[in-house]
């Protein structure tokens, strides 16, 4: 079955599997060639899946942010806010704190800048009030 995990701005995984496990609002659940179709919301979490390389299966994890899950046919459809992805739980670990770090410090920036916008936006308005007053 084919696995795309895709983000607003990117496609992350499209390949072939043997297995998908994700976590829905309910609990953790696999998926396995075959499956009925399904639709579930996603939320932040572990996605696990299995490929074949060469003649060895591997397993590679993806965390996700909130999302929607699909399984049509033979295609496992996972759309999310953010994923990052590795072969490595350590090393997924650690790139998500890079992650979560620089997104704050993005969100800092960016609530500070509409801050001022905002700030000077009323001082505006009372200056025009000031002089419409008088």
């Amino acid at each position: 079955m084919r696995l795309r995990l895709t983000t607003p701005t990117e496609l992350v995984v499209d390949r072939e599997v043997t297995f998908v496990q994700a976590e829905d609002p309910s609990g953790r659940f696999g998926i396995l060639p075959g499956h009925e179709s399904y639709l579930t919301t996603v939320v932040p979490s572990v996605l696990v899946y299995r490929y074949e390389h060469g003649r060895r299966e591997r397993e590679a994890y993806a965390a996700v942010r909130h999302g929607v899950l699909r399984v049509r046919g033979d295609e496992v459809q996972v759309a999310v806010r953010g994923a990052h992805v590795s072969e490595d739980l350590a090393g997924l670990r650690d790139e998500v704190h890079r992650a979560r770090v620089e997104r704050s410090g993005r969100s800092y920036r960016s609530s500070r800048s509409l801050y001022q916008m905002q700030v000077a936006a009323w001082r505006r308005l009372l200056e025009y009030e000031d002089v419409r007053a008088k």
